[in-house]
């Protein structure tokens, strides 16, 4: 093989596992290709320094490509502070990650296939964010509280970190202001962006939640946590997504004045400020997005009023425009949405009893979505991580054959929000401990039926060449509401989602 066939392979290679990021990796392996190639062109080998540099631009890439997935920033986490800007050190230029003991961790012992416990944690941490360096950002530690009839999360400023080469986790600086319903998303520079969020407190004994417009960087180079600019409007339960430009898009939430917010904006980290962009179709809370291959971020899974709708719809950051891209097989809230390395986007499960068994595929040319396998096990509150080598993998979740949904309490809040006269701080819907005891409701077709939900312990893995799920080992124990982080040794981390909060294990592909 010549070094042209190389070159033309690394470029397919790097944009299928790094679809939005394939520029800026392509002419990474592009430099580090030809430059091998000019130091070698008159000397009788030119075979080791070519190995050499595609070394560099295998790591390189696989750095980057953990980095820009942040996989999509799932909406969890913590946010909050005043007004400021980056870092005048990596406001101006892409910083080139930090070698670290965890870029060369080697794998663990166990089979492949098989789950293996890690270290514990010290607090019951929401959300894990991977890092440019391997090490993974732990936090969204929260406590039930009781305000009047309900039983909300309150979130304190701690923060860790996991490090895969020590299998164990330690506390790094405080965040500057504590709420869940924020979004979590690691910067192409490798800081991390906490934008937006919500914070619950007590009026005369009834539970007010507080959207915020507040943001928040976090440096892993110095551990510390910092201010940056303000969001548009205040927003929780939204979605963001890193662009290929390395901006983020943040749209939809929940409204102060209850109800989905429909507008989007745009977070620069050259300047540390949000900026408005086009609208989107209709109101979306608790959606999940992903940016797509060529650019575009599909947005997907929302309430409508107290019900859940199909529909799904598009941003061209070209344009800054959204527009209709069909709807869902099945009506999904908060489903799990990845990217497969074929450029389809694989939508599966969701927080509703009707979607826990099945999945789907997007096709982005044609904006149609088609279903295909389904879950050997139903599994609501569930995770999906994608593997390496393309497939993708599932753990935990709950699964209640009698139906376990968020409605109800959607339905409620509504009234309680009715009751205050829709002021500026309202009753707000993600507070509602769902995430510790899942409601069993009426549902699945069996009118009145109520009964209790089952926390699973198994796992599974979605194979896009057949369509297919297929078990895989189980958790050393149950878990919902849980996280799963993949490493760059290709190990997953799961943490979370038991009893208590405080364990991790780690899976083997």
């Amino acid at each position: 093989m010549n070094d042209i066939e190389i070159e033309e392979g690394l470029h397919d290679y790097y944009r299928s596992i790094v679809p939005g990021d394939s520029v800026r990796v392509s002419r990474l392996v592009a430099t580090t290709v030809g430059a091998r190639r000019h130091r070698s062109a008159g000397r009788t080998s030119a075979r080791p320094l070519l190995f050499a540099g595609i070394t560099v631009a295998v790591v390189a890439a696989l750095v980057a490509a953990v980095g820009f997935a942040a996989w999509r920033t799932s909406p969890n986490g913590v946010s909050g502070g005043v007004g400021g800007s980056p870092s005048p050190a990596s406001a101006t230029e892409t910083a080139t990650p930090r070698p670290s003991p965890t870029l060369h961790a080697a794998t663990s012992a166990t089979p492949a296939g098989h789950f293996s416990p890690t270290g514990s944690m010290d607090r019951a941490y929401d959300t894990a964010t991977p890092l440019l360096d391997g090490r993974v950002l732990m936090t969204g530690y929260s406590t039930p509280v009781t305000i009047g009839t309900y039983t909300a999360r309150s979130y304190t400023v701690a923060a860790a970190l996991y490090d895969p080469a020590t299998g164990t986790f330690t506390p790094t600086g405080s965040m500057i202001q504590a709420q869940g319903g924020c979004t979590v998303t690691t910067l192409s520079d490798g800081r991390v962006l906490f934008a937006g969020g919500a914070q619950v407190s007590s009026n005369a004994g009834q539970l007010v939640v507080t959207r915020l417009a507040t943001a928040e960087l976090y440096d892993p180079a110095t551990g510390t946590f910092s201010p940056t600019g303000f969001l548009t409007h205040p927003r929780a339960d939204h979605t963001a997504t890193l662009l290929a430009s390395g901006e983020v898009l943040i749209a939809g939430g929940d409204l102060n004045t209850f109800g989905e917010d429909r507008t989007a904006e745009l977070y620069d980290p050259a300047t540390g400020t949000f900026k408005s962009t086009g609208d989107m179709t209709m109101g979306r809370a608790m959606a999940k997005a992903t940016a797509l291959a060529d650019g575009r971020v599909l947005i997907v899974g929302t309430f409508s009023g107290t019900t859940v709708t199909k529909s799904a719809e598009l941003y061209d950051p070209k344009s800054g425009t959204f527009s209709a891209a069909g709807s869902m097989t099945t009506t999904r809230l908060s489903p799990s949405v990845t990217l497969l390395r074929d450029g389809r986007v694989l939508i599966a499960s969701g927080q509703m009893d009707s979607s826990a068994s099945s999945a789907e595929l997007f096709d982005p040319i044609t904006r149609t979505f088609a279903p295909t396998g389904s879950f050997i096990d139903g599994r609501a509150t569930t995770v999906a991580t994608l593997l390496l080598d393309g497939r993708v993998l599932f753990a935990g979740g709950t699964y209640s054959p009698y139906g376990v949904h968020l409605q109800p309490e959607r339905v409620a809040a509504k009234a309680v929000t009715a009751q205050l006269g829709g002021g500026p701080a309202v009753i707000g819907v993600r507070f509602v401990d769902f995430r510790v005891a899942p409601t069993p409701m009426a549902g699945s077709g069996i009118p009145g039926a109520t009964g209790p939900s089952v926390t699973l312990v198994s796992a599974e893995l979605y194979d896009p060449a057949t369509g297919k799920f297929v078990k895989t080992g189980s958790m050393g124990t149950a878990r919902a509401a849980l996280t799963a982080t993949l490493l760059l040794d290709g190990r997953v981390l799961i943490t979370g989602g038991d009893t208590t909060g405080l364990t991790a294990e780690l899976y083997q592909p």
